[in-house]
Order: structure tokens, then sequence, then C-alpha cells
């Protein structure tokens, strides 16, 4: 969408997800930081990445194809089984929308961060 800040309603709503998963670190937003948020939980550390967006409920190719970019820039933290990548959507309105980046493509999550059971990297399932 934009290169500006993150308005404080996407901060805000990120923020009341994110302590729901653990322990959080806000990072300070620069051209070296790929992500906005790092989140510590138990046995995963999670680094997520709130981009604003009017299209919220497009589908997985569509959000793939809209967030290139910011994709390409998480892309670059080493994937491990102990590290996951997340993506997470913001509408103007508050709402936000969670994927999990692979190298793969992406796969939506819930807000606690689990799988839904549909939807793929191809663009198929909830949307």
């Amino acid at each position: 969408m934009s290169r500006g800040p993150i308005p404080n309603k996407s901060i805000e709503a990120a923020l009341a997800a994110a302590r729901g998963r653990g322990i959080v670190s806000l990072c300070r937003r620069s051209r070296e930081c790929v992500c906005d948020i790092v989140i510590h939980a138990p046995v995963l550390t999670i680094n997520a990445m709130i981009r604003r967006c009017r299209r919220l409920h497009g589908s997985l190719a569509e959000m793939e194809t809209q967030f290139w970019e910011s994709l390409a820039r998480l892309r670059l933290v080493p994937d491990a089984p102990c590290r996951s990548r997340e993506l997470w959507a913001c509408s103007p309105y508050g709402v936000l929308r969670f994927f999990r980046v692979t190298n793969a493509g992406l796969v939506e999550l819930d807000p606690s961060g689990q799988p839904f059971t549909t939807g793929t990297a191809t663009g198929g399932g909830s949307a």
C-alpha cells in the first residue's frame, strides 16, 4: 500500500494479537529491519511484518502478488523449525489477517498462529 509509517490503529491491533502469543519486542522501522514485531513464544520465535491492506479478503495468490516485496524481505530471514516468518495484513479498520511465509508460498493462520485446515499457496481455500 504505502511505504510510510504504520498507522496507530494497525499497531494497536497487531500488539493486541501479538501479546496473546508471547513476549513482544517492537522493531524500529529502517531499511535494515526485516520485521516490525518479534514475538518470543516458549518454543517459537515469530518474526512478523505488519502491512496495511485495502483488499484484505483476497485469495492467497492475490495476497502473494500484493505483498511480493514484503514477502521477499521476510524470506531473507533463514528458515528454521523454531522460527516463524509471518505477514500480518491489516485493514484500515484494524482487522488482521495472518500468514506464515514459507519458501514455497503462504499458509493462512488463525489469530493464535495455528494453520487453517484449508488453503494453500496456490490460492485455494479460505479468503
